[in-house]
């Protein structure tokens, strides 16, 4: 089977999570008799059912005749859970075409590679504002979570536990769209052992079929492989994913790392350590390598706005061409207006009390000026998620 350098979707560090080690635990996809090798335009990949019957289950879903899991669905357990996933994605879907149309009008793309650091595992907004880019690389410090086995859980009567836990997960970012990294730390130490079911649920929900799902490990020179037979305990391990949206004939990529984009080590609450971009060269080279064509950037804890973020900063506005970001991403200052035209969205005024210290004048000054480079943003999003207190910036290359 082919490796795939290129083709990845990253959640490494993200302002959702205050944990992370320098190697995560590794997914059994051993499914032999259901997994078949497709080729669709010179990208080889496996398929199997089982993660696109599990993304329908873990979405609350009705699945597809032949799956293991669809027994599970008369259980009043899952009923249950589907009547609370239904319940918390209407305001979510009456939401979503506005912000799509906004997207087709003032973003528009194309394909490429999007690159969005400090994600968690924020796939719904990526879609909806980059839904043509064939490949996404998250990175943020949630674990990536592992592959359950649902019928074992439902025997051992931990499947309810496991679907509480999914749905706390989800609260934060369909209520208010962003993740909160406090909360996202402790809903990951449960039965629900990472971001594994919340991307898939954001896939199922928005309309993708999941093709496959797989480990991958970052290479001393910043690539990627399946080849685990040489991974030390300093080697990067992600999940990559294959997924198709109904109707389209291209098969899509998202791979997601948790590690640290900080410049220096980082520790967390718990003791552990995890080495910066000043020293961890294979990540530097993944990222100068991934062909990033867009940046996303939201409720990112302002860390970007700290010299200990120079690296992950600077390499973002070395390698895109285009950048769509709240004011919690880059600071607007350290955008040359010769080598970036700039477009604002929304309104300014003060972040958040709690990032109060991160407030920018220069960019109050430019929403109070107003004048053609800033239009109106028919939606809210980021930490000021009410209509008419968010703000967006669009970043394009000259």
């Amino acid at each position: 089977m082919k490796k795939l350098a290129l083709l990845v979707f990253v959640a490494a560090l993200t302002a959702c999570s205050n944990e992370t080690t320098e190697t995560t635990d590794l997914i059994d996809n051993n499914s032999k008799d259901s997994t078949a090798v497709v080729e669709v335009d010179e990208l080889v990949y496996p398929e199997d059912r089982k993660f696109d019957d599990y993304a329908n289950y873990i979405a609350g879903i009705a699945g597809n005749d032949g799956s293991e899991l669809k027994k599970l669905e008369s259980t009043e357990t899952w009923k249950g859970f589907k009547a609370a996933m239904d319940g918390v994605w209407k305001t979510t879907n009456a939401k979503l075409p506005v912000m799509k149309d906004w997207s087709n009008a003032e973003i528009n793309q194309g394909s490429g590679t999007l690159f969005y650091p400090f994600s968690g595992p924020d796939f719904l907004h990526a879609d909806a504002f980059f839904p043509e880019h064939e490949n996404i690389v998250m990175i943020a410090l949630e674990p990536i979570g592992t592959f359950p086995n649902m019928v074992e859980k439902s025997k051992s009567g931990k499947d309810e536990i496991y679907l509480n836990g999914v749905r706390r997960s989800l609260n934060m970012i369909l209520g208010k769209s962003f993740f909160r990294t406090i909360a996202m730390a402790a809903d990951f130490k449960g039965e629900v052992d990472g971001n594994l079911p919340v991307l898939m649920q954001f896939m199922k929900r928005t309309n993708h079929t999941v093709r496959y799902q797989e480990t991958v490990a970052m290479n001393p020179d910043g690539t990627l492989t399946t080849d685990m037979s040489n991974v030390s305990d300093s080697t990067y391990i992600g999940n990559r994913y294959y997924f198709q949206r109904e109707g389209s004939d291209v098969v899509r990529t998202l791979t997601y790392f948790a590690v640290n984009l900080q410049n220096m080590p980082y520790e967390s609450r718990g003791g552990l350590v995890a080495k910066g971009l000043d020293t961890r060269t294979d990540l530097v080279a993944f990222l100068k390598g991934m062909d990033m064509k867009s940046t996303y950037l939201k409720s990112a804890s302002y860390l970007m706005h700290r010299p200990t973020f120079s690296i992950i900063r600077n390499i973002i506005l070395d390698e895109s061409e285009f950048l769509l970001q709240d004011d919690s991403g880059i600071p607007v200052k350290f955008f040359d207006t010769k080598k970036w035209d700039l477009t604002f969205y929304g309104n300014y005024s003060f972040p958040i009390s709690l990032f109060a210290e991160r407030h920018q004048e220069d960019l109050k000054e430019i929403y109070s000026n107003g004048g053609d480079n800033v239009k109106a943003l028919p939606f809210g999003i980021g930490y000021q998620y009410r209509k008419g207190t968010s703000t967006l910036m669009k970043a394009v290359k000259k």
